[in-house]
């Protein structure tokens, strides 16, 4: 058998750009560009496929012993742009600046397929327009704003259903099938807007610096293939859905702990910190909830409300009077769908440690991600069939001894319940319910070690060049996680469908030695 893929993708973009600049002072200074741009995109995808040959070992169609799949796919774009920018500068400490551009996109309605968005911001340095700021302890103060809009138009194909030709013939008749993806002609560009406003701060002669920002975005009429009911002949549906908002705050501590005076050794600590509120605020009229995405009955959704990406899956069947689990004939039951938890982490980071000492450079990365939701696929399967160590519970001597009493109420006598059941029947119950299998997403790492030499400028003036640097380096090396037999960090989709976990491959533990060489 064989297989013949052959994909091309090619993008054109030309750029006409003027440029001015004027001196009016030395306190003011104006810069202005203004360009028109086009930009071209095709992509091609022609594949042939047969599951046998009739002589072994020639790969070509026409040695196909079996008829041969064929499938050709095709698609082209085209933006045309024109954006300008101005920045007016006073005395080196102010500054404004100022965008505006609008697009044609060939993938929205004809005469509706023009859309603006313009940026406005600013940044003030206090530390030099008010010089008596600074002082041994602040050395430099910055502040910052802006207001930005920004647009996104829709992908190929979205306007108008198509008709998709078939290899396969009926008879000598030619056969189509009408795509299952319901195209809307009135769709709108995506707009998003973003507040931002923040500060840099050096303190300690250098040593220590804070850049720290606070944002709000939100983003409008976004556009969603949505999932509708198979009834009306499409299985899912372009939309512009509703409003999603983010707000968060992003900071940088950088310190310098030790400094000698000769250069000789030098220790810097840096700490990074993000924390984002995603929601959906609202979506379109009529609809709650959008289906990014589902794999064993959970959904991951945008859920009218919620935050973005919600997992959304079976509960234990619960006692309405105590909230313990409502048990039959000693077996927990499955109850109803509910918000089991978000994608999105309570927050993440990052600490890097850097120590020089003359030409050696020893520095570690740790990474943070607090928080989140994920469901494992793997972990129920596992404690289905019983391959994980957590499903020895009930089965220490025998495969029913000494057996298990799950802690909950008899949903016939209203009572404690005293039932004994087997490690296997309790462990198979929870399949398909999903919140057992819903972790908190958290996990500490350490995501590079690394250690440097920087050759003495003796050796690499004999080699001619002024600077040669020698380092191994290891990555992925330390996991620390709660999340049980699975790597919790992984992407096992793309896109918006994140959050399921199913026989994701760990990630990669690395070596390497990497020699860096500047002329």
């Amino acid at each position: 058998a064989f297989s013949l893929y052959n994909y091309n993708q090619t993008d054109y973009t030309t750029t006409a750009l003027l440029h001015a600049s004027k001196q009016f002072t030395h306190k003011r200074e104006l810069n202005a560009r203004l360009a028109a741009g086009r930009r071209q995109e095709s992509f091609q995808d022609n594949q042939q496929q047969t599951l046998g040959l009739t002589q072994e070992g020639i790969y070509n169609v026409n040695n196909a012993a079996i008829a041969p799949t064929l499938s050709q796919y095709a698609e082209k774009q085209e933006t045309n742009s024109v954006f300008g920018s101005a920045s007016f500068t006073w005395d080196g400490w102010w500054t404004v600046e100022g965008t505006a551009r609008n697009d044609w996109s060939s993938t929205l309605p004809a005469g509706h397929n023009s859309y603006f968005y313009p940026s406005v911001n600013t940044s003030l340095v206090l530390s030099d327009a008010i010089p008596s700021l600074k002082s041994k302890v602040i050395d430099y103060l910055k502040l910052r704003g802006s207001i930005a809009k920004v647009g996104n138009s829709a992908p190929a194909y979205a306007l108008t259903t198509t008709f998709n030709g078939l290899s396969t013939k009926l008879g000598s008749q030619s056969q189509y099938t009408l795509s299952d993806a319901f195209a809307n002609s009135d769709l709108k560009p995506e707009i998003t807007r973003s507040d931002e406003v923040g500060f840099e701060l050096g303190l300690f002669g250098n040593r220590a610096s804070i850049d720290a920002s606070y944002y709000n975005k939100s983003t409008t009429n976004q556009i969603i293939n949505v999932p509708i009911s198979p009834t009306t002949g499409y299985s899912q549906k372009w939309i512009n859905a509703g409003k999603i908002s983010n707000k968060g705050y992003e900071a940088l501590l950088n310190v310098t702990p030790i400094r000698t005076g000769g250069g000789n050794f030098e220790w810097n600590t840096t700490f990074s910190f993000a924390k984002n509120d995603s929601r959906v605020d609202a979506l379109t009229a009529g609809v709650k909830t959008i289906v990014l995405g589902s794999s064993w009955a959970l959904n991951v959704e945008a859920r009218q409300g919620q935050p973005y990406g919600a997992l959304y899956g079976y509960d234990f069947a619960r006692d309405p009077a105590t909230g313990q689990l409502l048990l039959h004939d000693g077996l927990p039951q499955l109850g109803n769908q509910v918000v089991l938890g978000t994608v999105q982490p309570d927050w993440t980071g990052g600490w890097n440690n850097e120590v020089r000492y003359k030409h050696v450079t020893i520095s570690a990365l740790l990474d943070i991600h607090e928080g989140g939701s994920i469901f494992s696929v793997t972990n129920m399967f596992g404690q289905y069939t019983g391959v994980l160590a957590s499903t020895m519970i009930g089965r220490q001597t025998d495969w029913n001894d000494p057996g298990m009493v799950v802690k909950g109420i008899d949903d016939v006598t209203g009572q404690a319940n005293t039932t004994t059941v087997t490690s296997e029947e309790y462990f198979q119950s929870l399949f398909e319910i999903h919140q057992p299998f819903v972790y908190k997403d958290s996990y500490l790492k350490l995501r590079e070690l690394r250690v440097g030499l920087d050759v003495p400028h003796s050796l690499s003036d004999m080699m001619h060049v002024s600077q040669v640097n020698l380092a191994v380096y290891g990555r992925n090396l330390w996991t620390s996680t709660k999340v049980p037999n699975i790597d919790p960090e992984f992407a096992m989709q793309a896109g918006n469908f994140q959050g399921i976990e199913f026989a994701a491959l760990p990630n990669t533990k690395s070596f390497g030695i990497q020699l860096q060489v500047t002329p």
